[in-house]
């Protein structure tokens, strides 16, 4: 048996495996035979039809099965040999049969693209440390109570967190009223609203039976230019706002379903909480920082498999979001096109990161998942410890469970070697 391979692009290859007759003709014979014998073909008993005829017949078949079967047996090997970094399956691309002389495989597949990583011991990031103040705590707390409000009419003026509900008509560039373009009992609710927005301007310290006039720009480029500019009339016609009960020890139970006891035990597990939020946020925007400096840095070509494993991905991850399926019409290929540079950098980061580890020498030991099984063990409070690390180690979840230390470790490796600058920050929202 020979090989020769085929550079086809940087990600993609050819593979040429020839055998000499001794090593293909006995099973391709053998083959015939056994499709001669299991033949019932017209004017012949079973078993008896020429093998000429079976080859005529049957031969294409017959010779693709023995084909498989030594590119199956024999790929593998070639490539551990030659130390393919092999992505997905590799396919036969066709094949050159002379009986009694020579076969002839030809194989394509992908492989992981020769890339030299750019050093990295000078990369800089900013990671925000997050001050959790009580001020950030009691609006979290406040969100909590109003699934224990009651919205109530009120008189005065419109507060920032109030809701303003009103008639609105879309007013011409001469101020008149449009025809058909009225909308009654719309509800503005300005605590949502940022405090730039047209609507919050105006409506924010608004009274009922007040009209306030709010000009809008729209930005949509498909918009036309005399159309960018639209104006709108609001008649007040009531305020409400968020009447919350007062945070007792009765309802502090309810809330936390009997965790907490107190107002201050609430308020305290409900900073951990938050603490904990913004603590996890900040190592996400840190990697989302690293990753993108790593991407700009090191430019090159992911296989094609590849990025269709992140696109199912995020596919299955957007099905998911809506109940498990796509409404009827729903145009995939199209969603595919807009998540594909998405996937293409999902994809070259995992590059990326294989290449750190291996260059560094970066490995998960038996060790590492063991401890990792007793730890969450511990967390979730289960008692039988090794029936986690059984499941830790079995053949189903242990690709997964290396995945995610190997993704850690190369993490830890990166913080530990490149320059990480602390900055404090406020919350701008929590939990």
């Amino acid at each position: 048996m020979e090989s020769k391979f085929k550079q086809l692009s940087d990600t993609e290859q050819e593979l040429e495996i020839s055998f000499s007759p001794d090593e293909f003709q006995p099973e391709l014979d053998k083959q015939y035979k056994l499709a001669q014998a299991k033949a019932h073909l017209k004017g012949f008993r079973k078993g008896k039809a020429p093998l000429q005829m079976i080859k005529k017949m049957l031969g294409r078949d017959i010779q693709y099965q023995v084909v498989e079967e030594l590119a199956g047996k024999n790929f593998e090997s070639v490539a551990k040999e030659n130390d393919l970094k092999l992505v997905g399956q590799a396919k036969i691309r066709h094949y050159e049969l002379a009986e009694n002389e020579k076969l002839s495989i030809y194989l394509i597949y992908e492989v992981h693209p020769a890339f030299e990583l750019k050093p990295f011991n000078e990369y800089e990031f900013k990671k925000a440390e997050y001050q959790v103040s009580d001020e950030t705590v009691e609006k979290e707390l406040k969100k909590l109570l109003q699934s224990k409000g009651n919205m109530v009419a009120v008189e005065g003026a419109a507060a920032p967190t109030d809701i303003v509900i009103g008639d609105v008509q879309k007013l011409d560039a001469d101020g008149t009223a449009i025809v058909g373009e009225r909308q009654e009992n719309q509800s503005f609710r300005l605590e949502y609203m940022k405090d730039d927005s047209p609507f919050f301007t105006a409506l924010n310290g608004v009274n009922k039976g007040e009209e306030r006039r709010v000009e809008v720009e729209v930005k949509e480029e498909d918009v036309p230019e005399e159309n960018k500019k639209q104006t709108f009339l609001i008649s007040v016609k009531e305020i409400k706002r968020m009447e919350l009960p007062e945070l007792t020890d009765e309802l502090v139970k309810e809330l936390s379903r009997g965790k907490n006891e107190t107002v201050q035990d609430f308020r305290d597990e409900l900073r951990k909480q938050i603490e904990a939020y913004f603590t996890n946020k900040s190592e996400e925007d840190l990697m989302e920082s690293v990753a993108q400096k790593f991407l700009e840095e090191n430019v090159f070509t992911a296989p094609s498999s590849l990025i269709k494993m992140y696109e199912d991905m995020l596919l299955d991850n957007a099905k998911r979001q809506i109940g498990g399926a796509f409404p009827p019409g729903f145009d995939e290929t199209y969603y595919r096109a807009e998540i594909r540079p998405n996937a293409e950098k999902h994809a070259r980061w995992m590059l990326i990161r294989n290449k750190i580890a291996e260059l560094n020498g970066i490995e998960v030991s038996d060790d590492d998942i063991k401890a990792l099984a007793e730890k969450e063990a511990k967390l979730t409070g289960a008692e039988a410890t090794e029936e986690f690390v059984n499941t830790y180690f079995s053949e189903q979840y242990k690709p997964y469970v290396i995945d995610t230390l190997l993704r850690d470790k190369i993490y830890e490796f990166i913080k530990a070697n490149t320059k990480i600058e602390v900055e404090s920050k406020l919350p701008e929202a929590a939990v």
